[in-house]
């Protein structure tokens, strides 16, 4: 049986426990290689970290066992730190998950654990599970956290880290996330036209970007950090997608209307998610003041569930009373049909402004 000390640091570890670890709690070579004998009570997750059960691991044990792994000062990063900030556009976190570490540190990139390495890491946050806290007070957990283990509470890096990080390792990432074709054979018969990978990857960088700042997971300027510190061909998309961010687009398909408008002869730039002139509590997609147009990107995330169509109404009939037009305009058919969707924002901008 393993020493009264190995377990209670295991249980605080999501049942995770590492060789080194075992060891100092008095447990000897030959007790740690019998548990984890075949058929015994402990199982090898990763070289030196095992598992104090038999089973499936949860996503929990991966997390913890990820940061056992890279080390004291490593932190989730990529794709499944994005997730576990609540981001839903980010790329499926899939089964590989990214620990950030120090430029210097030993660690290897081993089984489901992929070592990244920061000449500049950024200081960690702790993530907190739902399940492990029922019933603790956050503040009591996270002051515990900076203590000692504490079960379900791993750190991570911040939000805007976390979706860097995360577009710029293309190797890495979901075809559609690759500016590039992944086929070697130039993709004979494929259904795309040239540049649709890119425009495909731009949208997705597009979509993640914006969402981290729409849902302040992230503040404007800590994401303007990230992208001006990331490399320069990896960053490349995510720096056109700041672009569009610090304009005022907070969604992808806005980010694209604003291409559309930008290839405008006469159109200016609108204002982009700004407080109607005059007015508060309304916040239009673009409005163009001039002609008193208010064109709106009518997404279904938005739009179309729950109360939300409702309350699109209830805005309409107000710039209505207001005095101002108001142009919807769907992603679909701003993909589909750009041209006739620039001529009607062009001919009503021409109206108003008469």
């Amino acid at each position: 049986m393993p020493p009264q000390r190995a377990l209670p640091l295991a249980q605080a570890q999501d049942g995770l426990i590492t060789r080194q670890q075992s060891l100092a709690t008095g447990m000897t070579r030959d007790a740690v290689k019998y548990a984890i004998r075949p058929g015994g009570p402990w199982q090898r997750v990763l070289p030196g970290i095992y598992a104090t059960f038999n089973g499936p691991l949860a996503p929990q044990h991966r997390r913890r066992a990820a940061v056992l792994h890279g080390g004291p000062d490593a932190a989730i990063s990529g794709a499944w730190a994005a997730e576990m900030h609540g981001l839903a556009y980010g790329p499926p976190a899939g089964d590989t998950i990214d620990v950030l570490v120090s430029w210097d540190s030993a660690r290897r990139t081993n089984g489901f654990v992929r070592v990244c390495r920061t000449t500049h890491p950024p200081e960690a946050q702790l993530w907190v599970d739902d399940d492990p806290t029922r019933g603790v007070p956050l503040h009591v957990l996270l002051d515990e956290a900076g203590h000692r283990p504490v079960p379900g509470v791993v750190p991570v890096v911040p939000a805007a880290r976390a979706v860097v990080e995360t577009v710029v390792r293309r190797g890495h990432l979901p075809a559609d996330w690759r500016p590039e074709c992944s086929r070697t054979d130039g993709c004979p018969g494929c259904w795309h036209h040239p540049g649709h990978h890119r425009d495909l990857a731009l949208r997705n960088t597009r979509a993640l970007l914006c969402e981290v700042v729409q849902r302040r997971r992230a503040t404007l300027s800590a994401l303007r950090d990230e992208v001006a510190a990331a490399s320069r061909r990896g960053g490349a998309l995510a720096r056109l997608a700041m672009q569009d961010i610090e304009a005022g687009c907070r969604s992808a398909p806005e980010c694209e209307l604003r291409d559309l408008v930008r290839t405008s002869q006469f159109l200016p730039e609108p204002r982009w998610n700004q407080v109607l002139p005059g007015q508060r509590g309304i916040h239009p997609d673009a409005c163009w003041e001039r002609a008193r147009l208010v064109v709106e990107v009518d997404s279904r995330s938005f739009h179309g569930f729950g109360d939300a169509p409702t309350r699109t109404e209830e805005r309409r009939a107000r710039y209505a009373a207001l005095g101002w037009r108001v142009l919807p305009v769907s992603p679909a058919r701003l993909r589909a049909e750009p041209g006739a969707v620039l001529r009607e924002i062009e001919a009503a901008y021409l109206a108003g402004g008469s």
